[in-house]
């Protein structure tokens, strides 16, 4: 049964804050908000609950009380995952915090809106992995792909602070230059990516990739179709295999086929993407595709779909056929042909061309079920997005949407009482 995916729908994990500093809390709340349900921990119990799942402990200065309050907790726990919300750099306490077991440091402010990226990032290097990689694909060609590859690519830049690559394996003409305003750029390809790869080190890597003013790096397509004629299969899987090593977020905007060279994206994908739009035969396609990845025994799990182009005046039936699929994540694009096409005329991302939309905030949502895990894909209204604000702003927004929400739980209590 396919479910939109909200925090009302499924079961939040258990966090609890350590700490007196309550701004930061109610940061560290919204923050989170997506993931975890965070609760204050005011003295530590004598049997540690099994339901808690994240510990963040504020750390102002005050090293021996907080060492000792945290040798007690990875004690009491077996090892909870344990995370330091610095207010202050010390050297000294990050080392001793370090041998005891904690899981990483947060610098607050800086950090303090990136948490879920953090925890992400850390958790995939615990068990051995490296960067995350997004394919974007549709077997029906003109639903919109490119344009969603590229603005999701630049919502996840901005979480993983420009440690993002944006592929272009669209061939054999991908658009992604494009939408970036770099056509007229002297791009670096893929061609040239594999030529150099036995060369690459941390510094080199970053040097040689083109980057888009906004932060995101991007490999693009060779202007001369017959350098691609030696690109199989087996480089593509080398490519991606090496990107990751160097980047949080790998996102490829794959071609409109099944060819050997989409096959080994989806091959090497922790999300494939499936963007589709609200019509018969475009669904159909999507059908088709995910019965492909059912034989090739993909995962349930790495498979999202995107409804572009999505309005609100959907007929039943075609609700009846998304359900169908059985696809467990679902996330809706409003149908805003201007915004995306005025963008493009004026050569900006939809973030920098028109912050506030609703068909942004969704990006942003979508970027964030993709690169942090959220489960929350829905864009209220009345909510506004969460952009880079002096401290004392973010505090403020983290009160105002807070006290939103306290609102909203309110009301159902009352109606449900009613």
């Amino acid at each position: 049964m396919t479910q939109q995916l909200s925090a009302t729908s499924i079961a939040l994990k258990q966090a609890v804050f350590i700490g007196r500093d309550e701004d930061l809390e109610e940061a560290v709340r919204v923050s989170i908000m997506s993931k975890f349900q965070l609760e204050r921990m005011d003295e530590l119990p004598h049997v540690w609950p099994d339901s808690i799942d994240l510990v963040l402990v504020e750390y102002d200065g005050e090293s021996k009380g907080i060492l000792e309050k945290i040798s007690q907790i990875l004690t009491l726990s077996k090892g909870v995952s344990l995370y330091v919300l610095l207010k202050q750099k010390d050297a000294d306490f990050i080392i001793e915090a370090n041998h005891q077991g904690v899981q990483g440091f947060i610098e607050c402010p800086n950090e303090i809106f990136h948490i879920l990226s953090i925890l992400h990032m850390q958790d995939r290097r615990r068990k051995g992995k490296n960067g995350n990689v997004s394919s974007l694909f549709s077997l029906k060609g003109g639903v919109g792909c490119t344009a969603l590859a590229t603005n999701i690519a630049a919502q996840i830049s901005t979480m993983t602070e420009n440690r993002t690559v944006l592929v272009d394996l669209n061939m054999p003409l991908g658009d992604t230059a494009l939408y970036l305003n770099m056509e007229n750029d002297r791009l670096y390809t893929i061609t040239d990516f594999i030529y150099n790869l036995n060369r690459f080190d941390e510094n080199l890597i970053y040097k040689s990739l083109s980057q888009h003013e906004s932060g995101l790096y991007l490999l693009s397509l060779p202007s001369d179709i017959g350098e691609l004629d030696n690109l199989n299969s087996e480089m593509i899987k080398t490519i991606i295999s090496s990107l990751r090593k160097y980047f949080d977020h790998v996102v490829i905007d794959c071609s409109s086929d099944l060819s050997d060279v989409t096959l080994s994206c989806l091959d090497e994908s922790d999300n494939i993407v499936l963007v589709t739009e609200p019509s018969l035969s475009s669904l159909r396609a999507v059908n088709a595709v995910i019965r492909l990845t059912q034989r090739l025994g993909y995962l349930q799990d790495s498979i999202k779909l995107i409804i572009n182009r999505d309005t609100s005046n959907q007929d039943e039936m075609l609700e009846e056929v998304i359900d169908a699929l059985e696809v467990d994540k679902v996330a809706r694009v409003s149908n805003d042909y201007i915004s995306f096409n005025e963008s493009l005329k004026e050569g900006l991302l939809l973030k920098e061309f028109n912050p506030e939309s609703k068909v942004n905030r969704q990006l942003n949502c979508i970027a964030n079920m993709l690169h942090n895990g959220s489960i929350n894909v829905e864009v209220k209204e009345d909510l506004q997005p969460i952009e880079t604000k002096p401290w004392d702003e973010w505090l403020q927004l983290a009160k105002d949407m807070l006290k939103h929400l306290k609102s909203k739980v309110r009301q159902k209590t009352v109606g449900e009482a009613a």
